[in-house]
């Protein structure tokens, strides 16, 4: 099924849907730069150029929920940073409503733990009422360990006509910078199997979860979780809930990981809690450290 355009065009912002298209978050930045309102969204039905937060390609085939949406929060280019936790969150409203067990890994990724049910195969998916626990099933990547990923969220802020994605600004940019908008990505393994993606990483589906999914339905849940999230995110009241809500849908947290950083060496250690700008805390064998970027993956037992 494709995506319901008339469905989609009662959202209360500017909406465009593609068919196949390299990537929605670059024609959400060029609205931006021309003026577009906060909450203008984009929807793909494919992209044939998507990359995630370390650039990597990644598979966006016929089937997902591939999208950009643009935010104009009040907030200054460092604390936009909060938008990262704060679009998880989002994702993972979204695919709890329609009835995924799912949880969060540190930075960006909406996961499903290994031995939950989003890991079967669509021959053995059943429909559970939403918010209900899901049991039983096969698993689509074998005996992996590793929570398997439904979705992924890539945070660019655009300040002073430069977007960065994946890192601080400060680290990009010398000196002050003005924040002129933000585009989050979002991409959810929807209504396609598992085995349709191409990944060398364990992956599930909302359709391997709980049965086809209306992705209109998912797409228009998710505009208004962004938008809410972000609301949030703007108040150090609403952030500091946003934080511990993050923190209870963990599933990094208690574990062993490595982090693997862009030119620094890979951090190993437990992974213990969040610091106030959303920074993984690592207790390595010689104390703590902050991880503020970078890819974590959990340590195999044994």
């Amino acid at each position: 099924m494709t995506f319901d355009e008339d469905r989609l065009a009662a959202i209360d912002a500017p909406v465009r849907v593609f068919g196949e298209v390299p990537n929605t978050t670059d024609w959400v930045r060029r609205r931006g730069f021309s003026g577009a309102p906060h909450g203008t969204f984009a929807v793909a039905e494919a992209l044939t150029a998507a990359v995630g937060r370390t650039g990597n390609d990644w598979s966006a085939p016929p089937g997902g929920v591939w999208s950009s949406v643009l935010l104009r929060p009040e907030l200054d280019a460092e604390t936009a940073g909060r938008l990262t936790l704060a679009s998880g969150l989002a994702v993972l409203d979204t695919v709890r409503a329609f009835g995924v067990d799912a949880a969060l890994k540190w930075p960006n990724d909406v996961v499903v733990p290994s031995g939950a049910t989003a890991n079967q195969t669509q021959s053995d998916a059943v429909v559970v009422p939403s918010g209900a626990a899901i049991g039983g099933g096969e698993s689509a990547v074998g005996d992996d360990p590793r929570p398997a990923k439904l979705a992924g969220v890539l945070v660019e802020r655009v300040a002073d006509d430069v977007p960065v994605a994946g890192k601080a600004v400060s680290d990009v940019l010398d000196g002050p910078a003005t924040l002129q908008f933000v585009v989050v990505g979002v991409g959810i393994n929807a209504d396609l199997d598992p085995s349709a993606l191409a990944t060398d990483r364990p992956v599930t589906t909302m359709r391997a979860a709980v049965g086809p999914v209306d992705r209109t339905a998912v797409a228009r849940e998710l505009h208004a979780n962004l938008l809410a999230r972000a609301g949030e995110a703007e108040t150090e009241a609403g952030y500091a809930a946003l934080r511990e809500e993050w923190t209870e849908a963990a599933a990094t947290l208690g574990e062993r990981v490595v982090v693997h950083r862009d030119g620094a060496d890979p951090v190993v250690g437990v992974a213990r809690e969040l610091d106030e700008t959303g920074g993984l805390v690592v207790e390595t064998d010689d104390g703590g450290v902050v991880v503020t970027e970078g890819e974590c993956e959990r340590l195999r037992r044994g």
